[in-house]
């Protein structure tokens, strides 16, 4: 027998209360940029402050979260779309409590997903809803097929490293993103700078260039300063805020995980992560049609 008062009370309860999840999409300028490197100290830095972190990787390449932190995944977030695995079995426990979720098989079959698996996706993430405080999406930077979790994201970080190719590339994402996925704000990062001046001009030029030719807010985020710590906590598959939390790069990436906590929220229903997921994979479906897939 259908429960109506109960129904009713979870449906209002649904629409009254609104996950406290950020979902923050962090996407390469070009590759060796480091977003991966910032996502984990980023995403460790945040859990060192009291965060639940949820890293979900995009990324198919050797340079993906997981071989970062010396982690093997089994599952994928398309097995648990498909039924083979649960969300529980999916995540990876990483550094400190980070909680990883590999997604890249999954983020390149939304478009195809059949009504079955899209409830399971939706359902995936309503889970997770209760789960995560924050959620940061290691995106892919692909011209051909822009990443619809960097779509549905409340706030996107390009990350770009000094040098002419890193600059031009986070330009040209941010100019792709803009128009595929109509966003009109972005934050960047300056990973590996070597001095304090640097970043400051790479803002302002590329901020300029922007709003010129954009009609889009670029906000600085700050800068990461290049510092060998990051490197050689690599080579051990550790967050350098754990293995060297006193070096000048670890220093910014606690900073700056500070300040990404006072960024305001919006609470409205695109809050909720089971929205989220609705949003990418309604993205995901509208890039394809209008490629032709």
């Amino acid at each position: 027998m259908v429960n109506l008062k109960s129904d009713q009370a979870e449906g209002l309860r649904r629409i009254l209360s609104f996950s406290r999840a950020r979902t923050i999409a962090v996407v390469a300028a070009n590759r060796g940029a480091g977003a991966t490197s910032c996502v984990v100290n980023l995403g460790r830095a945040l859990a060192r402050q009291g965060r639940r972190v949820l890293v979900v990787d995009e990324n198919f390449s050797n340079q993906n979260v997981a071989q970062s932190l010396g982690l093997r995944p089994r599952f994928d977030l398309k097995h648990v779309i498909g039924g083979e695995c649960t969300v529980g079995e999916a995540l990876l426990k990483g550094p400190g409590g980070l909680a990883l979720l590999s997604a890249s098989r999954a983020a390149h079959a939304l478009p195809r997903l059949d009504s079955v698996s899209e409830r399971r996706a939706v359902a995936c993430f309503a889970e997770l809803d209760d789960a995560a405080d924050i959620v940061l999406l290691d995106v892919r930077n692909d011209a051909h097929e822009p990443s619809a979790f960097a779509a549905a994201a409340q706030e996107v970080i390009v990350v770009v490293s000094p040098g002419p190719s890193s600059i031009t590339g986070g330009y040209s994402a941010i100019k792709r993103m803009s128009r595929t996925h109509g966003r009109k704000r972005f934050r960047l990062l300056v990973n590996r700078a070597s001095d304090a001046q640097t970043p400051q001009l790479i803002h302002k030029n590329m901020a300029h260039a922007a709003s010129k030719h954009l009609d889009v807010a670029l906000e600085a985020m700050g800068a990461i300063p290049h510092d060998t710590a990051v490197s050689d906590a690599a080579h051990s598959f550790l967050p350098a805020v754990d293995a060297s939390p006193y070096a000048d790069a670890s220093r910014r990436f606690v900073e700056e995980a500070s300040a990404m906590l006072r960024w305001s929220a919006p609470h409205d229903d695109a809050s909720r992560l089971d929205t989220f997921m609705q949003r990418a994979i309604y993205g995901s479906r509208l890039f394809a049609a209008g490629a032709g897939a």
